[in-house]
Formats: C-alpha cells, sequence, structure tokens
C-alpha cells in the first residue's frame, strides 16, 4: 500500500513541507477519531484540477476507524480517486474554506451517512479536507461523556481549520501515550477540572487521588503542576510519567486547546501503565542475568 508521502508526491501539488502536516495530523488523528466516534478521511485535491472547474477531484490520503464505535467502512479507501460529484461537501469546503455539514449517499454502504467536513489549514494555505463520516444519530439522546467528547472533537477541528493542530513540535504518539477510553480529564480556561470521564476517576484512584475534582487545579491534587503550566505557557502537548507507591505508574498527556491563538483549555488523558513498566524491569532483569551468565562462561573458558 502507498504511504501517504507517496501517494501525495505522485497525485498532489502539495508541498514537502504539507505533507510533514499532513503526516503529522495522520500520525495523530487517532484521538480525533475516538472522540468523535467515527470514521475519519483526508482528502486533497489532484494536482491540475483548478478549483473553478466542473467536476475537481480529490484522492483520500488517509482513513482511520474510531475504537470507541463501529466503523462504517470495512474496506480501504486510501488512494482512492473520487470527483466533485462523488463527495460535493468536501469540494464546497475545500473552495470556501468552511466547516461543512451534511448527508451523503453512499453506493458501498446503501445508506445515507452523516458527513462532517474540516478544511486543513497550514501556513495560510488549505492543503485538504478532513472528514467524519458516521451514521445520522437516530434513538436516545447522547450521555454526558458522548456530549462532551464530540464536543471536544469540536474544538480540535477548528484547530485544524485555523492550522492550530497538529501541533509543530508533537512528536507522533507512540503505543504508551494514553487514549481516550483509558482516561480523561477537560480543563477549563483557568485550568480548572470540569469534566472527568469514569476511567479517568479509576486512574487518579490507582495513583492515591480520591478526593472531589470539579473545579480543582492538577498541582492540587499532587499531580505536580508543571504538566499544566507548560502546556498553557508554550501552548504545547506535555506527557510526563508519575509513579506512586509500589510499582504503580501513570502516564498523564496534557494537550491544550486553542482558540483565537489562546489556551482555552486542555485535555489531559491518563493511562495506567503499571504492568507496562513492570514488564520492562523484569525484561531488564533478565538482560541482566544473561548477561551475568556470558560473563561467568567466558571467564571459565
Amino acid at each position: 500500500m502507498p504511504s501517504l508521502a507517496d501517494l501525495a508526491r505522485a497525485q498532489t501539488s502539495l508541498r514537502e513541507d504539507d505533507v510533514v502536516h499532513l503526516q503529522r495530523l495522520v500520525a495523530n488523528w487517532g484521538l480525533l477519531a475516538d472522540l468523535c466516534f467515527a470514521d475519519l478521511l483526508l482528502f486533497a485535491p489532484v494536482a491540475g484540477d483548478g478549483v473553478e472547474s466542473d467536476e475537481d477531484r480529490f484522492v483520500i490520503l488517509g482513513q482511520i476507524r474510531p475504537t470507541t464505535s463501529q466503523t462504517l467502512y470495512r474496506s480501504d479507501w486510501v488512494g482512492v480517486t473520487v470527483t466533485e460529484g462523488d463527495r460535493p461537501q468536501v469540494a464546497r469546503s475545500y473552495r470556501r474554506d468552511e466547516l461543512i455539514e451534511g448527508e451523503l449517499d453512499v453506493a458501498a454502504l446503501r445508506e445515507r451517512v452523516r458527513v462532517q467536513c474540516i478544511p486543513v489549514r497550514h501556513d495560510g494555505r488549505i492543503l485538504g479536507v478532513l472528514t467524519r463520516e458516521s451514521t445520522p444519530s437516530i434513538g436516545r439522546p447522547p450521555g454526558e461523556l458522548e456530549r462532551t467528547y464530540v464536543e471536544l472533537f469540536n474544538r480540535f477541528a477548528q484547530m485544524i481549520s485555523s492550522g492550530d493542530f497538529p501541533f509543530a513540535d508533537e512528536h507522533s504518539r507512540s503505543e504508551e501515550n494514553p487514549r481516550v477510553g483509558d482516561g480523561t480529564i477537560v480543563l477549563d480556561r483557568s485550568g480548572r477540572i470540569e469534566f472527568t470521564s469514569p476511567n479517568g476517576v479509576s486512574a487518579l484512584h490507582r495513583i492515591g487521588i480520591h478526593a472531589s475534582l470539579d473545579g480543582r487545579h492538577l498541582a492540587e491534587l499532587g499531580l505536580g503542576d508543571d504538566i499544566a503550566r507548560t502546556a498553557w505557557s508554550f501552548a504545547i502537548p506535555v506527557t510526563e510519567e508519575i509513579e506512586r507507591g509500589a510499582g504503580i505508574t501513570v502516564v498523564i498527556s496534557c494537550i491544550p486547546l486553542i482558540e483565537r491563538g489562546e489556551v482555552s483549555g486542555a485535555l489531559v488523558l491518563l493511562r495506567d501503565i503499571s504492568e507496562l513498566r513492570r514488564r520492562d524491569r523484569l525484561l531488564l532483569s533478565k538482560e541482566a542475568t544473561i548477561r551475568e551468565i556470558h560473563h561467568r562462561v567466558k571467564n571459565n573458558l
């Protein structure tokens, strides 16, 4: 399968720094798919298709499925080229530089799909369109957790359209980094807790924090004030590990939310990695034992 960079170079007129920006987005968009409970697709205009033409074409550079919900698409769409007729909302969002929502008939599914189109901005230019695709909401109203997650996604969508996400200096998220389902805390503009998911509460309990959470700063809970302070001061994500008690380790990521150039809050993700660290220590112990055995064998030869 061709990579995003291969597809972009072969079929689009994106610059090298544009491709790097999209690679950073794709490296970190698992977070976004989990927040919005939906599939995400990344479209870019095919080279040579002027925006004034009647039938622009777009190539799908990336696709991700959520871990918090079912996927719409069992097939792989990466590398597929579509026309404006196939995806009118995508073309409109790209041309107008606007967030657009609507519904679309997808032949492969034989049903209508709810589509949210988000222009991807970098260095003052629109590179393509990110789409959130899900079935229309029918039935029960969403609960507090689902509403909070979707609101967070919409804040990230605004950041994408203004060029504030992905963060320029952010490394791609590692396997150890927490995901949405591991535990979530939302901080308001002043850095106070306004929401904690049930798994977030459990992660805090693991490190001995049982206090009331709403309205508190992270520092008041003994999590250290460097995490939030650095995220606010430099508008960059911060990740730290906190060790408590006998072999309890929790990794915390604080991701600032940007609005009109200023930090307007933060998403904090928590994950208990105690078992991973225990395995690391066990592996190091085994390696040390093997080295000692080799050393003794060598000395006896």
